[in-house]
C-alpha cells in the first residue's frame, strides 16, 4: 500500500494525531502534500489547514528528519524524499464551523472524516487506514470501504471515498431499522429530552421515507446506509455522503412535532442525495478527485440540489410526514418567497448554481442579486412533474428521473458528469415541451408557470396585489433588517441591511404596528438606528404580486391524479380551500413586510 494512515485520538484535548506513510514513486524527491479546500456538497472553501500542528517529516529507511514547509493556503512541501516518508502531525477537531465538512472530536466520541488528513493531488489509488481508539471506545463505518481482518483498520478505494466516508467513534447510540433487506443506520452521537420514547418513532417515519425514495429507483446502489445525527444546536448539519449523511436535528426533535416532522425532513433530502449527487453529479463533480484544491463549479445545482428538495418533501408527503394540503401549501410558500424577490427577475437558476462558493451563504444584499437554486430548482420539479402527469400519460418524474441516474451514472476519474446540454436533450426525448419549459425555467431569469401547474392540476388560484413596504426579515419579524427590496418603497427610501428599527410614525416599533403601516396606502416614517446613527426614512406602500389563495376545483380524475402522486387518500371536494400557513425552508423564512 503506497499511502498509509495512522489516527489516534486524544478526546480530552479535542485533537487528532496523524501519522502519513508513503512508499513508492509518491514518496521520491519534493513531495507535495495538500489539505482538500473544500468538501463536495458543501459549497464554500474551508481553512482546515489552520488546524494542523507539530508537523514533521523524517525518512522512512534513516529516520533522518526532512524539511518539511508550508505551500500555498492549505498546501505542505516535503523535500528529500527517497522513496519513504512519514509526516506526522496533530490536528485540532474541535469547532462547530468545521464540524460539518471535516467532523470533531469530542469528550466521548468522535467523527472522523478524510478532510483532517493530508494527501498526495492528483493520486486516485487506494489508501489504508488504521484507527487507534481510547479503551473502551466503539466504531461504526459506513459501506464502502473494506475492513482488515481484526482490526480496527479500512482499506479505501481512493482518496475521495475516504474523503465521503464519516466513521463514528467513542459512545453512541444505533437504531437499525431494514428497508427491502437493506439494514439503514440510525447512529446517534448524543441525545436530548424525549429520546427514549421517541426516537423508535423517528426512525420508523425516516425508513418509510427512505422506502419511498427506493421506490422511485427501485433499487438501493449500497449494502447499507447510516444516518450520522446530533441534537446539538451547534451541529448545524446536513451533508451527503455517499454511503450516509451527517444530519442534525436541533434539541427540540423530539419534544416538538414541526421540529420531528423537519429532522425526517433533512434525513430525507440528504437520503435522496444518495443517487442525484453523490453518484449522478452535474459536471465537472463527476471526477472530484482531481478538484479538491480549486473547487469544482457548475451550473447544475438547481437539479442536484433543487429535485433533492422536491423528493425531501414529497417522499415525506408519500410518507405521512406531510399531508397533501401541507404540500402545495408548501409550492406556493417557495413560490411566493422566490418571486418577490427581485433577484428571481435578474439571476437564473444555472447562474446562481455556478455561483454557489459566493451565495450558499445568506449575506446582506441578496436578495437583490442571488436567488436560492434550491427554491428554484424544487419549483422546476414540481413544474416538470406536473406537466408529465397532465399531459403524458402514465408519465411521472418518478420515471423520468430513474431513467436519467440510470444513464448519466457514474462518477470518478475520467468521469465528468452530466452537462446542461444533456438536461436538455434527455427530458426533450421524453417530451420535447420539457426542453423549453427547462429553458425558461431553469436558464433564464424568471420563467416559472407555478400558478399555470396549479391549474392544470386542478385548483383555482387567485393573484393579489398586496401592499408591502419590502423589508426583509429572517425567520420572524422584528427591529432589525434583514434585506430590502431595492425596487421597493423601502429601497427607494434609503433603508439597508443591518438597520434597526426603532420607530413608526413616532412611535415605538412593534411587530403589529409595522405590519398595519405596510399593508395600507398611508405614508409611513420609520426611524432606525444605523450604526451609531438615528435615521428616519419616509416612504408609501406599494403593490407586489402574490398567489393569496388555492382552492380546490378539480374532477374526480385529477383527485385521483394528486392520490397516486402523493401517495394519500386524498378526499377534498369542490371549493375547499387549502391552507397556504405552511411553509418550511431549511435555508430560513424571510418575510417580506
Amino acid at each position: 500500500m503506497n499511502i498509509l494512515y495512522r489516527v489516534s485520538f486524544h478526546p480530552p484535548e479535542h485533537e487528532l494525531a496523524v501519522s502519513l506513510t508513503m512508499t513508492g514513486s509518491l514518496a521520491q524527491g519534493e513531495i507535495h502534500l495538500q489539505l482538500p479546500t473544500w468538501v463536495p456538497g458543501d459549497y464554500s472553501f474551508a481553512p482546515q489547514g489552520r488546524d494542523l500542528f507539530n508537523l514533521r517529516a523524517r525518512c522512512g529507511e534513516t529516520g533522518a528528519e526532512l524539511t518539511i514547509r508550508r505551500n500555498g493556503w492549505q498546501g505542505f512541501v516535503v523535500t528529500g524524499g527517497r522513496g519513504h516518508v512519514e509526516v506526522t502531525y496533530t490536528a485540532s477537531a474541535w469547532g462547530d464551523d468545521l464540524s460539518e465538512s471535516a467532523g470533531l472530536v469530542e469528550n466521548s466520541w468522535a467523527i472522523v472524516l478524510g478532510a483532517r488528513y493530508l494527501f498526495v493531488p492528483g493520486y486516485t489509488g487506494p489508501c489504508e487506514v488504521h484507527y487507534e481508539l481510547p479503551e473502551g471506545w466503539e466504531v461504526h463505518h459506513p459501506s464502502g470501504a473494506t475492513r482488515l481482518a481484526n482490526a480496527t483498520a479500512w482499506i479505501y478505494p481512493d482518496h475521495e471515498i475516504l474523503l465521503d466516508t464519516p466513521v463514528v467513534f467513542g459512545h453512541f447510540t444505533r437504531l437499525r431499522r431494514e428497508v427491502a433487506g437493506v439494514p439503514i443506520w440510525l447512529v446517534f452521537v448524543d441525545q436530548g429530552v424525549g429520546f427514549p420514547s421517541e426516537s423508535a418513532r423517528f426512525a420508523d417515519q425516516v425508513a418509510a421515507a427512505v422506502s419511498n425514495i427506493r421506490d422511485v429507483f427501485g433499487s438501493f446502489p449500497f449494502e447499507d446506509y447510516t444516518f450520522v445525527l446530533s441534537l446539538n444546536p451547534d451541529n448545524d448539519w446536513g451533508l451527503e455522503h455517499l454511503t450516509s449523511s451527517m444530519c442534525g436535528l436541533g434539541p427540540e426533535v423530539f419534544v416538538n412535532e414541526d421540529t420531528f416532522r423537519e429532522g425526517v425532513r433533512v434525513c430525507a433530502h440528504e437520503f435522496f442525495h444518495a443517487w442525484n449527487v453523490r453518484r449522478c453529479r452535474p459536471s465537472p463533480l463527476g471526477d472530484v478527485s482531481q478538484k479538491l484544491v480549486e473547487g469544482a463549479f457548475t451550473d447544475g445545482l438547481w437539479i442536484a440540489e433543487g429535485f433533492t428538495r422536491y423528493y425531501e418533501f414529497l417522499s415525506c408527503a408519500r410518507a405521512g410526514v406531510y399531508t397533501a394540503g401541507e404540500f402545495f401549501s408548501n409550492v406556493v410558500g417557495y413560490h411566493n418567497h422566490l418571486t418577490m424577490q427581485p433577484a428571481y427577475w435578474r439571476e437564473s437558476a444555472a447562474d446562481a448554481s455556478y455561483a454557489s462558493f459566493l451565495n450558499h451563504a445568506k449575506y446582506p444584499g441578496r436578495v437583490n442579486n442571488a436567488i436560492d437554486y434550491y427554491d428554484k430548482g424544487f419549483l422546476v420539479a414540481v413544474g416538470l412533474d406536473t406537466t408529465l402527469r397532465t399531459e403524458r400519460l402514465g408519465a411521472s418524474l418518478d420515471g423520468c428521473f430513474a431513467d436519467f441516474y440510470r444513464t448519466f451514472e457514474g462518477f470518478g476519474c475520467g468521469e465528468p458528469g452530466y452537462t446542461t446540454t444533456d438536461v436538455l436533450e434527455f427530458f426533450g426525448k421524453v417530451y420535447e415541451p420539457l426542453r423549453d419549459q427547462i429553458t425558461q425555467a431553469a436558464l433564464h431569469p424568471g420563467g416559472l408557470q407555478t400558478a399555470r401547474h396549479l391549474q392544470a392540476l386542478g385548483f383555482e388560484v387567485t393573484i393579489s396585489a398586496l401592499n408591502a413596504l419590502g423589508l426583509v426579515f429572517q425567520d420572524a419579524i422584528g427591529p432589525n433588517i434583514y434585506g430590502v427590496l431595492d425596487d421597493s418603497p423601502a429601497g427607494r427610501a434609503g433603508l439597508a441591511p443591518g438597520d434597526a428599527i426603532t420607530g413608526i410614525n413616532g412611535f415605538a416599533f412593534s411587530v403589529a404596528a409595522l405590519s398595519w403601516v405596510a399593508g395600507r396606502t398611508d405614508e409611513v416614517t420609520l426611524s432606525v438606528q444605523r450604526g451609531h446613527r438615528q435615521l428616519e426614512f419616509r416612504m408609501t406602500p406599494a403593490p407586489r404580486e402574490q398567489i393569496t389563495s388555492l382552492r380546490w376545483a378539480g374532477t374526480g380524475q385529477q383527485l385521483s391524479l394528486l392520490t397516486g402522486w402523493l401517495g394519500q387518500k386524498i378526499e377534498w371536494v369542490a371549493g375547499h380551500e387549502i391552507d397556504l400557513g405552511f411553509y418550511a425552508n431549511f435555508h430560513g423564512i424571510e418575510v417580506t413586510v
